[in-house]
């Protein structure tokens, strides 16, 4: 008998299990790697929305508890998965000058907005300057994704396995599984969501994301930001994340030549220096309708859990969630109203 079954190992699955092992939860993880939105995402995390130059819903207070647990992830697998970048933010005029300054003597932007720079970027040309970013980086959410399936595999804690909703039968205070037996199960699946007859009527849309890798001989120091972003490859030098595409249609994990066509058009508009297209990734992020987290339990089946919803700053919300949901499951304590699927009918 396991305390819980967590189907799906993104970085929400993989949030949920830090819980667990932190209160000495045991658990068994069912997940075939359809979902690949986490590893798309390249793991930045950025607590400001670079359009409006306001603060994202909740980064602030969210952010700081975010990093503790990736730090803690690094001192369990002995890597360093945290990787502060600033990132510069190409300002197109005067009017983008005085708004990002203003906005920088905002007290709630203080600690992130640091004025503005004129340097000189290998094959970027900002006549305007660059807003900077403080405080802000990258996750390598990839490699420690494989870090923790390496430790979780030798164990039979995980099983690389298409999760087959039919065979889950439901009882009053547990769960079956075929061989398996468990307290509660908690649904991570992502866009797999809509798969899931418990929780599928929630509305996730679900928005196609692209990405390239680019090569190129120049190195980049910081996370460009204009139309399109360019963000170090951590693990690679000289090799630069190109992103990303929102296509609200496409729910296919298939890699679209439209996408690197676009990609490409917005990269050379900024980007002066030849460049070689190493590799082309695509996956379904799982947004939802008001953009913000779906936690909580089955309104019948109360040790039917849900964590999903994480979007674009899944890096920020994912740990915080992670223990809403924990806390709900554990102690009926109230789940973050805004985060909470009580807001709607399912």
């Amino acid at each position: 008998m396991y305390d819980y079954i967590i189907v799906g190992f993104g970085v929400a699955g993989f949030s949920l299990m830090q819980q667990l092992e932190e209160n000495r939860r045991n658990f068994l993880v069912f997940d075939n790697q359809s979902q690949q939105s986490t590893r798309i995402a390249g793991g930045m995390f950025n607590p400001v929305i670079l359009k409006r130059f306001t603060p994202a819903w909740q980064a602030g207070e969210m952010l700081p508890y975010a990093l503790l647990q990736f730090q803690k992830a690094g001192l369990k697998y002995q890597k360093n998965y945290i990787h502060y970048i600033d990132i510069y933010r190409k300002l197109t005029g005067v009017e983008e000058q005085n708004n990002w300054l203003v906005a920088s003597d905002k007290p709630v932007m203080r600690d992130y907005m640091n004025g503005i720079v004129k340097e000189n970027i290998p094959g970027i040309k900002a006549p305007y300057g660059f807003g900077v970013l403080k405080g802000t980086g990258i996750v390598n959410v990839g490699q420690l994704l494989d870090d923790a399936i390496s430790t979780l595999q030798p164990r039979g804690l995980l099983r690389k396995e298409t999760f087959d909703y039919d065979a889950l039968k439901i009882h009053d205070d547990y769960v079956s599984y075929k061989d398996i037996k468990a307290h509660k199960i908690v649904f991570a699946e992502g866009f797999g969501l809509k798969n899931n007859p418990y929780f599928k009527d929630l509305p996730l849309m679900g928005t196609k994301g692209e990405m390239l890798m680019i090569k190129t001989r120049v190195d980049i120091p910081y996370i460009v930001k204009s139309n399109v972003f360019i963000a170090p490859d951590v693990a690679h030098k000289r090799q630069y994340y190109i992103g990303a595409t929102y296509n609200w249609d496409d729910k296919t994990n298939a890699p679209t030549l439209a996408a690197r066509q676009h990609l490409e058009s917005k990269l050379q508009q900024l980007f002066t220096e030849n460049y070689e297209v190493v590799l082309q990734k695509a996956g379904i992020r799982p947004t939802v309708i008001d953009r913000r987290p779906l936690v909580g339990t089955h309104p019948v089946y109360k040790h039917l859990g849900i964590l999903n919803g994480m979007g674009t700053r899944g890096v920020i919300l994912a740990p915080t969630a992670a223990k809403q949901l924990f806390m709900k499951m554990e102690f009926d304590m109230p789940v973050m109203k805004e985060m909470d699927i009580k807001r709607f009918e399912i």
